[in-house]
Order: structure tokens, then C-alpha cells, then sequence
């Protein structure tokens, strides 16, 4: 007598899956889990990569605020050439350099224009003394400890009795800004009549 011959087992297509009853399924319904599989991953790397930056941003920002309160007590700026920290300089350079005595128009956004004497160093003489080859940059750009910063133009820095960095107003020596001064150092345009481009609280001279 003949055997039956078992029927051969029914092969699944390559675009269906098993369902839990033994049942094919189609690999369409497994698509959306998928999905969002992969959603769920980037949104936690992108998650974790925020957190890094801010980790890292946090630190910068903790080392940049000790820099600023240092020179700020110490009554220093310093000069930086191509990103590159060349000097630091210091009250006692500057009295140094036969500082002058003027007058101009003080206007802040607490009360009405007022004259004032100022006294201080020609930016150009700074240069000339600390960093003698920055004069040929063609980009000069003080930074304030507050963030502000003022762009100045070659033309601007060389020209004689322009920019200058003041440290007393008054016959006194200028107040920190923790003390609601504009010092220790103050950036001023001698013959700009608008002092929204002075900066005060000046930390750092950069040149390029």
C-alpha cells in the first residue's frame, strides 16, 4: 500500500511575519513599531547631546566669569592678537604712559548728558608700546565684562587723539561695575558724538 506523502509546509513571503497564533502577518503592521523604535532612539540622542552641551557650556561659562572677576579686581585687560592672549595690561602701564586729561560729553540711559573729565591713553600708544605689530590689523574690538562689545576701524585706531582707554573721571579713579562705575576701564571715541559705541567695563582688546 501506498504512504500518503505529508504535505509540504507552506513557506512564509518574505513580506510577512509570524503572528502570535502561528498566523502570517503581514510586515506592513510591524512597520509603524518600527518607527517609532527608531524616533524614540534619536530623540534620546539628540536629548543626550543637548545635555553634554550644556554641561560643557555651563563650565566654559564658569571659567569665563573667573577670568572677568579677576581683571575686574585686579584693574586689568588684556590684549589678544589673532586669538592669541599676547599681554595683560595693568592700571600702573598706562600711568606709565603720560596719560592726558579731556573733556567731553558724557550720555548714559540713567540721566541727561553731562560734561565730564576724563583721563586716560591713546589706544594707538597702547599698541605702540605692547604690541607694536597690531597696528597693521585691519580689525580692533573691545570686549566689555559685560558682554558688549564696540568694532573699531584701522583708520579709527591710528588717527591721532581718537580712541582712548580712560581710568579716571573726574580727578577720581573710575569705580568697577560691581561698585555701579564704568571701570575699571572705559573705551571712548573722542570725537564721536554718540557714546553707544564707547564700552565700558572694558576686559579685553581683540585684534585680527
Amino acid at each position: 500500500m501506498r504512504k500518503r506523502q505529508p504535505e509540504p509546509e507552506r513557506r512564509m513571503k518574505s513580506d510577512e511575519t509570524q503572528s502570535p497564533e502561528g498566523e502570517p502577518e503581514p510586515m506592513e503592521a510591524a512597520e509603524p513599531e518600527r518607527r517609532m523604535r527608531i524616533s524614540a532612539k534619536a530623540v534620546y540622542l539628540c536629548l543626550a547631546g543637548l545635555f553634554i552641551a550644556m554641561v560643557v557650556l555651563v563650565v566654559l561659562n564658569h571659567g569665563d566669569s573667573a577670568l572677568k572677576r579677576a581683571l575686574e579686581e585686579n584693574r586689568e585687560f588684556q590684549i589678544k592678537v589673532n586669538g592669541e592672549i599676547t599681554d595683560v595690561i595693568e592700571l600702573q602701564d598706562l600711568l606709565d604712559l603720560s596719560p592726558q586729561e579731556f573733556k567731553t560729553t558724557l550720555a548714559s540711559s540713567s540721566g541727561l548728558p553731562r560734561e565730564v573729565t576724563l583721563q586716560g591713553v591713546e589706544l594707538r600708544c597702547i599698541l605702540e608700546r605692547f604690541a607694536p605689530d597690531a597696528l597693521d590689523a585691519q580689525s580692533f574690538v573691545f570686549l566689555g565684562l559685560d558682554g558688549y562689545y564696540s568694532p573699531l576701524t584701522r583708520a579709527e585706531v591710528v588717527e591721532e587723539g581718537s580712541i582712548y582707554v580712560c581710568f579716571s573721571i573726574d580727578g577720581e579713579i573710575m569705580k568697577q561695575q560691581s561698585e555701579g562705575g564704568f571701570g575699571p576701564f572705559m573705551m571712548v571715541i573722542r570725537g564721536s558724538r554718540f557714546a553707544q559705541r564707547w564700552c565700558k567695563y572694558v576686559a579685553e582688546v581683540e585684534v585680527r
